[in-house]
């Protein structure tokens, strides 16, 4: 269907319907675009914005008003009123044909579904042709089979195709035991549908989405089914729908399998025969698989024929029209964090990005990145899901890292009304749950305790996670919370060139406009490569006053401990630089390979003129790629 709706404007017609319209003094000119796939932009649109920068807004019905004063509208546009009218003139045939057309499969035809009106019906995603009909399918019960190369469409409720008598059951070879006439299963209750809930568009529901169920109650089943039909039905056609798809799952539990003569070879998968058995009793069965055996007879799997409960009719009540309502997207939010890696997949130049909306309305929206100083944007990513994003309203305080911080506290005021935190218990948080930025350090926190609309109360905190414990002093009220474990968070590449060097950015709603985005500045440092600072740092003199300096490395990688004396390493090579500090000035800087050092006497002879009882420190550890990483600051 190459438009699923027409302008009452614009029916029978490929191109724009241009009319002119009095209005005051001045003649209005209103084209009209019904959403053909061919259709091309609007003339005036482009002279104002150029070629090429004009969508044609295909499949998509719209108007354009050319000179339309709107002096005596209060210079704002006016309101105006469009009727869109659906024809129902598609049937299940006519969407086969196109959908098999447009695919090039082969097939005989759809006639025999021809009589199958389609008031309406939706393909929201990519899918396969039988993804497409399947719902077709579902809904108004036909099936379908492939035989010689081409597909066969047809009624479930057709004529069956061939009469097997008894004495025909249990082909076999000549001279070889005669099998069983047929092997009959039968699928447990407990596999078959309590409950079948259909979800569909209601046209009396301004065509919102609406759901009926039936229920076999008396069974001993817990097996509930949800079926989604994008077709536009009536409530009672649904309420039909699903008890006939419940009813159907239990008449045909029943699996009949039969070896037959090679003269049934015309019965294809989706077809009925009548099957005599020798009870006397002729059944009605649908073919559910055909296969053909060697030599000379044929394996069909069959199961009761449910035609007669597809005449079942059934009653719905009215559902309410929903109350509809446009909420604006609003701004966006937006936030790059220069951060540790967070995953040890992300060891490469990037940083995070994490983006939502205040408004209910806001669903995506797209990054923008100037490298000309903010002259021009160019799409930098989409956020395509909100992160849980707040500030914080009191100062988070001072604590040690590596511990559970229980005197801190820290107050945080969600953005989005959608949002919400959870509290979890001390081990969910040790294994990796409730991670966040605040400011600029990475914490964790157990209790999430709500004390106001979209505000927190989070204690029992974890600090300075991932290395950032550098960052445990520097926060502020109106610091930047971000949620790491909620969802949102995305990590582009970056080029290597882009380390430290300041761009200007945008994040715009999608339907907002991008100048009306307020542009903010990131300069990406490369902390994701960065070493964490070293731990442990131990000092010990020797009889002639050696300095000997010994530490514990850590590593950047969430590499499980294997010999359980040392993390793996998570750099190229090992290397440290370690400064030897006079007040603010480094009077010596030592290199080494492996975690320890010795500053020797005489060196501190030649460093401050005499050997030293107390000497302060700077230890690093290097990165092949990003230089010195963060410093261990001793006095020894």
């Amino acid at each position: 269907m190459s438009r699923p709706r027409n302008c009452k404007a614009h029916l029978g017609r490929r191109e724009a319907v241009s009319r002119p319209e009095q209005h005051s003094k001045n003649t209005v000119e209103v084209r009209v675009y019904a959403g053909w796939e061919d259709q091309l932009p609007d003339p005036t649109i482009q002279a104002a914005l150029g070629a090429g920068n004009v969508p044609a807004y295909r499949g998509l019905c719209y108007v354009v008003f050319d000179r339309l004063e709107l002096a005596e509208f209060g210079n704002r546009l006016p309101n105006f009123t469009f009727e869109v009218e659906a024809h129902s003139t598609a049937t299940v045939a006519t969407v086969i044909d196109e959908l098999t057309q447009a695919a090039n499969v082969p097939y005989m035809d759809a006639a025999r579904t021809d009589y199958l009106d389609l008031r309406g019906y939706t393909i929201g995603r990519v899918t396969t042709i039988r993804g497409a009909l399947e719902p077709l399918r579902q809904a108004f019960f036909f099936d379908a089979t492939e035989a010689e190369g081409e597909l066969q469409f047809f009624p479930s409720d057709g004529t069956p195709v061939a009469r097997v008598p008894s004495h025909d059951l249990g082909a076999h070879q000549f001279g070889t035991d005669r099998p069983n006439p047929y092997e009959l299963t039968r699928s447990a209750d407990i596999e078959l549908p309590r409950q079948v809930t259909v979800q569909f568009l209601d046209p009396a529901r301004d065509y919102q989405e609406n759901s009926q169920r039936a229920r076999r109650s008396t069974r001993p089943s817990d097996n509930d089914v949800a079926v989604e039909l994008p077709i536009v039905l009536a409530a009672s056609e649904a309420k039909s729908i699903a008890e006939q798809i419940v009813s159907t799952a239990w008449t045909s539990r029943d699996a009949f399998s039969y070896l037959l003569p090679i003269q049934y070879l015309h019965v294809e998968a989706g077809h009925k025969i009548v099957v005599g058995h020798a009870d006397g009793k002729d059944r009605t069965l649908r073919v559910k698989r055909r296969e053909l055996r060697l030599p000379g007879s044929l394996m069909v799997e069959c199961s009761n024929d449910a035609t007669a409960i597809l005449s079942v009719s059934s009653s719905a009540a009215a559902a309410p029209v929903p109350v509809q309502q446009v909420t604006l997207p609003g701004l966006t939010v937006a936030h790059l964090m220069d951060l540790p890696i967070l995953l040890d997949a992300d060891d490469n130049s990037g940083f995070y990005v994490a983006g939502s909306g205040a408004s209910s309305g806001w669903r995506s929206a797209s990054l923008y990145r100037s490298v000309d100083g903010g002259v021009n944007f160019d799409s930098f990513e989409d956020i395509e899901q909100g992160a849980i994003i707040g500030v914080t309203g009191d100062v988070l305080g001072v604590a040690q890292p590596f511990a559970w911080d229980n005197a801190n506290s820290v107050t945080v005021t969600l953005l989005n009304p959608a949002d919400a935190l959870s509290s979890l218990t001390a081990l969910q948080v040790l294994n990796g749950g409730n991670a966040a930025v605040i400011g600029n350090e990475i914490i964790q926190f157990q209790n999430a305790d709500l004390i106001g609309p979209l505000q927190y109360r989070l204690s029992g905190l974890l600090r300075g996670r991932k290395g950032t414990e550098d960052q445990i002093a520097v926060h502020a009220a109106g610091d930047r919370f971000i949620l790491l474990t909620g969802g949102g968070i995305f990590r582009p590449d970056v080029a290597a060139a882009e380390l430290g060097v300041s761009r200007q950015y945008r994040a715009a709603a999608a339907g907002t406009v991008l100048g009306d985005a307020p542009v903010f500045s990131f300069t990406h440092s490369g902390r994701w490569a960065k070493p964490y600072p070293v731990a442990h740092v131990k000092g010990s003199r020797n009889g002639s006053g050696d300095l000997a300096l010994a530490w514990i490395r850590r590593t950047r990688f969430e590499a499980p401990w294997l010999d359980g004396q040392d993390a793996p390493l998570g750099e190229a090579s090992e290397a440290y630089e370690i400064d030897v500090m006079n007040g603010a000035a480094v009077v010596r800087t030592i290199t080494t390979a492996t975690p320890a050092a010795t500053y020797t006497q005489a060196e501190q002879v030649a460093d401050f003129g005499s050997a030293q009882a107390s000497i302060t420190v700077r230890i690093y550890q290097i990165s092949n790629r990003i230089g010195r990483g963060f410093a261990t600051e001793e006095t020894l």
